[in-house]
């Protein structure tokens, strides 16, 4: 199951009005949401205008929708912001700015609003490369590398089961991991301190099954779908 078709079965499901997408790039995930109003948040928008008038044409959300060229950070820090029923997150793959992406977004979500994170499961270790970019990734040439980078975003996953328990926080197994992140009570807690966290690898949550990141097989999410 791709992203675009869990965030779209999330947003059919709580008839939600407003959507907003942080890291943008060339607007795979953003330009086939439909929603009412949906806002994209990317310092560096990577699509051409004629992309963004073919995909106007596909699909008439992307007509009203607003492009905002700029930081999260920088988006965030701007007030006020109207809140969002759902959102995804797809910006740097760092523990550290993911972290602050969802700790803003919930901020400025509605009660029962709900994120989607992007790269929660990386297909293998040298994917889950602790970077400050893509291209700090690629010029660290580790062995087996494939050009996937999912970055270390697996541990805000970790980082809000063990610090968040007003937090319902799973990933689903598909699409390089889905994490689902909403307010409600922690269902399996992770109890992690900062110190294990910060020495903890990927190949630790390999070998632990997966359980840091509360795993859930991808059909698990039409039963989370019954509960919002």
């Amino acid at each position: 199951m791709l992203r675009t078709d869990v965030i779209q079965k999330i947003i059919d499901k709580k008839k939600a009005t407003r959507y907003l997408e942080i890291g943008v790039n060339n607007g795979d995930s953003f330009f086939p949401i439909e929603i009412a109003h949906k806002v994209g948040v990317d310092p560096s928008f990577a699509f051409s205008p004629e992309r963004k008038l073919e995909w106007a044409a596909k699909n008439p959300c992307n007509v009203t929708a607003d492009y905002i060229d700029a930081t999260s950070d920088a988006f965030f820090a701007k007030q006020p912001i109207e809140k969002f029923d759902v959102a995804f997150i797809d910006g740097l793959h760092t523990y550290e700015q993911s972290l602050q992406d969802v700790l803003n977004t919930l901020d400025n979500l509605n009660e029962n609003g709900v994120i989607v994170m992007h790269d929660c499961k990386p297909p293998h270790v040298p994917a889950a490369l602790a970077a400050p970019s893509l291209q700090a990734a690629i010029d660290m040439d580790v062995p087996g590398w494939d050009g996937i980078w999912c970055g270390d975003v697996w541990k805000t996953i970790c980082h809000l089961r063990s610090t968040r328990k007003d937090l319902r926080v799973f990933t689903l197994d598909c699409d390089f991991g889905l994490g689902i992140v909403m307010k409600g009570k922690s269902d399996i807690d992770l109890n992690l301190t900062k110190e294990a966290l910060d020495q903890m690898t990927y190949a630790d949550v390999e070998n632990s099954d997966y359980s840091p990141l509360n795993l859930k097989n991808e059909n698990y999410l039409f039963e989370f779908l019954e509960t919002i």
